[in-house]
């Protein structure tokens, strides 16, 4: 096996798995930019270390079938559940398709226009597509958010009160214990109007007492 064929099918799997992660970590998902290097690039030393093996018993199918049942585990880990709530299943997905995508870069030849072409439509997938849902969907939106408050009387009420007034709709809420610095997470699943803007909510909860941050999946 060429070392340079091996040396740029490597640097192929770093570029694709890292487009993906950047995306993740721009986001500040669970698995971001290192992670979806990493997957990639095992996948691609895993497919390339079975094409070595070129006696008649060896069966490089076999690699793949093993990356592919292997990413299910990894995947899970990136899931997290929250009572009603459940997040990360689409940072599971991601990790899944680079996976398949640094197989696609260790088999080379013609697979690495797949590799290429499916790290594209999946970063559309992940950031277009997002945008896309707004236009395209009528109605509301389900999404997630986490709002991080200092303990205290009335808060629960004063953010019902004020995403109320944004037209958003609570359908569930988990609270985590309160940390040693005195702030509570709390963890709700809402329903978005599609006009609204969660630049603007950030903007109306920072206003009330005890506000400390807020993040929307």
């Amino acid at each position: 096996m060429d070392p340079l064929s091996v040396l740029e099918k490597l640097a192929v799997a770093v570029v694709c798995g890292g487009v993906v992660g950047w995306q993740r970590e721009a986001r500040d998902r669970p698995a971001g930019l290192r992670t979806h290097v990493l997957v990639c690039l095992g996948s691609a030393v895993y497919t390339l270390a079975s094409l070595s093996f070129s006696s008649p018993p060896a069966d490089p199918g076999r690699v793949a079938a093993q990356v592919a049942t292997g990413m299910g585990f990894l995947g899970a880990g990136t899931i997290i559940r929250h009572g009603n709530i459940v997040r990360g299943l689409t940072t599971a997905a991601s990790l899944w398709a680079v996976a398949a995508i640094g197989l696609c870069v260790g088999i080379g030849g013609q697979a690495m226009w797949i590799a290429g072409i499916a790290t594209l439509i999946v970063l559309l997938t992940l950031t277009v597509l997002r945008r896309l849902e707004a236009v395209l969907l009528p109605g509301m939106r389900v999404s997630h958010l986490s709002v991080r408050v200092r303990s205290g009387s009335g808060r629960l009420e004063a953010i019902r009160r004020a995403l109320g007034e944004k037209g958003v709709e609570i359908e569930s809420i988990e609270m985590s214990e309160v940390g040693p610095d005195g702030v509570q997470e709390l963890h709700l699943r809402v329903l978005l109007p599609r006009d609204c803007d969660v630049t603007d909510l950030g903007s109306d909860l920072a206003e009330l007492e005890g506000f400390v941050g807020l993040r929307c999946e």
